[in-house]
Order: C-alpha cells, then sequence, then structure tokens
C-alpha cells in the first residue's frame, strides 16, 4: 500500500525490461570490448585486454569517453584528468590515483604501456570517477554507466511521484517499523448446498533498516480451500488446507533471504530431512543486497527504482542494462510522468484509462489486446494520495469483476477492495499498514548456530528417502544433502 505507485511500476518494468534481457544471445566475440553509456568505445591503436583478471583499457580513449578532459605531461609521464568537480592524477607505471582532495588511492595493479598507449585497469579508474561498472562475461564486455547522471535525467519527468514519494518517506532515512493488518471474507456461491462465508486475515510487522529486512507473521488462508475447488482447480490435500488456516512465519532479508516456516519444515521432516520440527531456517537463493534496491525509501526515486529493476533483470546481460533502462524509463514516463498529470487547485489528478492501456499494450508488443482496466489517483497539497482501481472482465463462460481504492499518508495506508466471479464467489477485504521510526535495527542474518536448510539444494538433490543431511550455520555452507542415487 505504502509503495503502490512503486509496485506498480515494477509489474510494467518485469515485463518491459525480462523480455530483451532473455532474447540476447549474441555469439561470443574473440576480444574485449568496453561500453559507456550504451555506446560501444572505439580504440585507435591498443584494444582492451584480460590481464591477470582486470580488464586493462588505453586510459585517454576511456576516460575521454566518460567526458574527461585529459592532459598528459611526457616529461613526468603524469596523467591529468577532470570530470565535473572531480579530478585525478596517475603517474604511468605506478599503482597510485591521487585525487584532487588529495586523497590517495591504491590500486591493484600498475599501469603499463602497449603500443603507445597506456593500460589501465576500467574498473579502478571508472569508479574512481564515479561510475558504475560491470563485466558481461558472455558478451565478453566491460560496460561502464554514470548511474547518477542517468537516474538524475530519469527523474526530470516524475518530479510530481518523486515529491509524494519524499513527503510520505520524510522519517525513512533510519530504521522503519511497520505493522500490517489485512481481513476479509469470502463467500462460496452454492445455490444447491447453500453459500458458505468464510474469513481469512493477515496481520504482519516488518523492520526496515539499509541493510536488511526483518518480517514476521499470520495468516489464515483457509478460504483459498474451497475457492480453488470453486473456480475448477484441483482440491488440496487435508494437511495443506489445515496448514493454510494458521500459517506462521519469520523472514530475515540481507544479501541471502531466510524464512521460517514451521509447517513447512514439519512437511520436509515428513520427507526425510533431518531436522527438528521448530526453530529451522529455510534458506532461499541470494538476492541483490537490500542497500543496492532503494528500499530504503527515504533516498528512493523513481529513476532509482527503475535503475534498480533494469540491473536485476539484466544481471546475465549487463550491456542490456542502458538500452533496457533508458526505453522502460520512456514507456513509464508516457505513462506516469508529469505530462500525464492534470493540476486541479493545488492537487494532480491522474487516471489510466483506455487510450492509456492500448498505448501501453502497443508498447509491449500486445497492440490486439483488450485491457479492461482503469485507475485512477489524486496526489493532495498535504502530501497525502487516494487512488481508486477498476477491472471488469466478461469472457463467456467466466465474468469476473474487482474494484480496489485506498489512501496513503506519511504514517498510515488504507486499502479496501471486492473480488467476484460470476457464480463462484465474492470476496471482500480492507486492510491497513501504519509506518514509524524504530530504535531497533534489524538483524542480517539467522544466528550462525541456528539449523539452516538450503532449498536450492534441496530441490537438486535426487530424494529416494534415504537420510537427509542438514548442517547448520548461517555464515558457511547452510546445508549438505546426502542421498543416494536413483
Amino acid at each position: 500500500m505504502k509503495k503502490f505507485v512503486t509496485l506498480c511500476l515494477s509489474l510494467i518494468l518485469t515485463l518491459s525490461l525480462a523480455v530483451p534481457a532473455a532474447a540476447s544471445a549474441a555469439p561470443r566475440p574473440a576480444g574485449v570490448s568496453v561500453q559507456v553509456n550504451g555506446e560501444d568505445v572505439t580504440f585507435p591503436n591498443a584494444s582492451p585486454a584480460v590481464i591477470n583478471g582486470r580488464t586493462m583499457v588505453p586510459m585517454r580513449a576511456v576516460l575521454e569517453t566518460l567526458g574527461a578532459q585529459v592532459d598528459y605531461d611526457g616529461e613526468t609521464k603524469t596523467v591529468n584528468a577532470k570530470l565535473g568537480d572531480i579530478s585525478l592524477t596517475h603517474v604511468i607505471g605506478t599503482n597510485t590515483i591521487e585525487m584532487g582532495g588529495g586523497e590517495k588511492l591504491t590500486m591493484d595493479t600498475v599501469s603499463s604501456v602497449k603500443n603507445g598507449s597506456t593500460l589501465v585497469p576500467l574498473r579502478f579508474f571508472s569508479q574512481a570517477l564515479n561510475y558504475e561498472v560491470y563485466w558481461d562475461e558472455g558478451a565478453r564486455t566491460a560496460v561502464v554507466i554514470d548511474k547518477k547522471a542517468l537516474i538524475e535525467e530519469i527523474d526530470k519527468n516524475f518530479t510530481i511521484l518523486n515529491d509524494l514519494q519524499a513527503r510520505q518517506n520524510q522519517a525513512a532515512d533510519g530504521n522503519l517499523a511497520i505493522d500490517m493488518d489485512f481481513s476479509g471474507e469470502a463467500k462460496v456461491l452454492d445455490s444447491i448446498n447453500g453459500d458458505q462465508t468464510l474469513p481469512f486475515s493477515m496481520k504482519m510487522s516488518a523492520l526496515y533498516g539499509p541493510e536488511a529486512m526483518n518480517m514476521e507473521g499470520t495468516l489464515d488462508l483457509s478460504a483459498l480451500a474451497p475457492l480453488l475447488a470453486g473456480i475448477g482447480e484441483a482440491e488440496l490435500p487435508s494437511e495443506a488446507a489445515a496448514m493454510l488456516k494458521d500459517l506462521s512465519f519469520k523472514m530475515i532479508y540481507g544479501e541471502s533471504m531466510w524464512m521460517q516456516v514451521p509447517a513447512l519444515t514439519s512437511m520436509l521432516v515428513q520427507e526425510g530431512a533431518e531436522a527438528p520440527e521448530s526453530g529451522v531456517w529455510l534458506k532461499t537463493a541470494d538476492m541483490p543486497a537490500l542497500s543496492t534496491m532503494s528500499v530504503n525509501a527515504g533516498a528512493s526515486t523513481i529513476g532509482s527504482t527503475l535503475y534498480d529493476l533494469a540491473e536485476m533483470a539484466d544481471a546475465e546481460v549487463p550491456v542490456n542494462i542502458y538500452e533496457d533502462l533508458t526505453e522502460a524509463a520512456q514507456l513509464v514516463t508516457g505513462l506516469m510522468g508529469d505530462e500525464t498529470f492534470t493540476k486541479n487547485g493545488e492537487d494532480y489528478a491522474w487516471k489510466l484509462d483506455e487510450s492509456k492501456s492500448a498505448a501501453l499494450a502497443e508498447a509491449l508488443g500486445a497492440s490486439a489486446v483488450s485491457f479492461p482496466f482503469t485507475m485512477e489517483m489524486t496526489i493532495k497539497a498535504d502530501g497525502s494520495s487516494t487512488f481508486d482501481m477498476a477491472l471488469s472482465i466478461e469472457e463467456d463462460p467466466i465474468a469476473v469483476s474487482m474494484t480496489l481504492s485506498g489512501t496513503s499518508t506519511r504514517t498510515e495506508s488504507t486499502v479496501k477492495g471486492q473480488f467476484q466471479v460470476k457464480n463462484v464467489c465474492d470476496v471482500t477485504f480492507q486492510g491497513t499498514a501504519k509506518v514509524a521510526p524504530s530504535d531497533k535495527a534489524p538483524v542480517a542474518a539467522p544466528p550462525a548456530d541456528a539449523v539452516v536448510i538450503d532449498l536450492d539444494d534441496y530441490a537438486a538433490a535426487p530424494l529416494t528417502g534415504t537420510d537427509i543431511g542438514v548442517i547448520g550455520g548461517a555464515d558457511g555452507p547452510t546445508a549438505i544433502f546426502t542421498t543416494d542415487a536413483a
């Protein structure tokens, strides 16, 4: 709720960024290339090369492509470069860089000369000038991006949404405590045996920090069992239905994600895992560090959120980051940029209607798709906001409708809605989320002596009914599974 706008953007960008990333499959080149802000760099003399695991590049060509002014003193073999308010000095053949403020940086290798060009480690020089550097193994390309400038350029088109984000997160620079309460009821329609009304609920508390997030809660999702049966899905086993009734969990998210779900642990033990019934942490795949994802909303903007999403979507093909990000930014600008808002007095109004939906579908390559969805948002002068959303689908033999509305302020958000499937169910729900600064900091990992099951290893193990050995410990290899081959 608090992040409703960001979540909408995330859904859109997941589609717009993932497709081009997955489609990139260029032949593996023989040499090494350098890309700066989406453009390939041309080297007239010496070519880049990987030496002792480091990408070494002709210094002048790269620095000038980065936008730096470069001067060289042949007698002292000294290079002076200046980019904006950053300046540096480097003597060829050494491993030190002296910054304009007097700070000295030490590289892990010395510069050298090849075919009259000075080769320097690209990552070190680029990062000294505050650029992001990635290595694309498939394309054999070092990717350099001026992240700060690119985000600032994108954010020029989102001053209204960024102002809303800043107003609603004035106290979000430290640790935040969030309490969420979500409830409702599902009416399962049955003209023969009579309608059945089932309640459901979700209570969660979370602690956000710059480097980690902790969450715990309880869920009653027992209404899902008859709902799934009502729309033609297979009936849930009795064990699964019982688990939905009282599902408790804890989560730790730092550089990886761990979850403590007693009901799921019990199921793993029944399958043969040697682990206690309680106190076990389930480790999922490694995740991007929380500090790199603008989760600390006090520093988050639309531009930084888009950058983080592009970086994650193209993690395996970073040569696509710049192009995919700029294309996605253009798409979202046309959808929710400043020009799409209408000023009413001191307030701003925004609406996603049929024409905008059609334009979005066309931009995503689905021009023939009908998208019966509308949404309106009002950003008020006091920094609060409201939204209303409606969806209606009538395609024989099914008819679905949904309405959703909510409010958001700096300290509290609310949401309510209704979901209906004709002749099947009628679901209503409501929820609140309250945010406040906290003097507590979240933990980044389970205790070092905790029992941890690595779900990736578990999924890969060929289960044959033999023992599964689990070794605990959050700081080292978290699990070792020994199974007999099938």
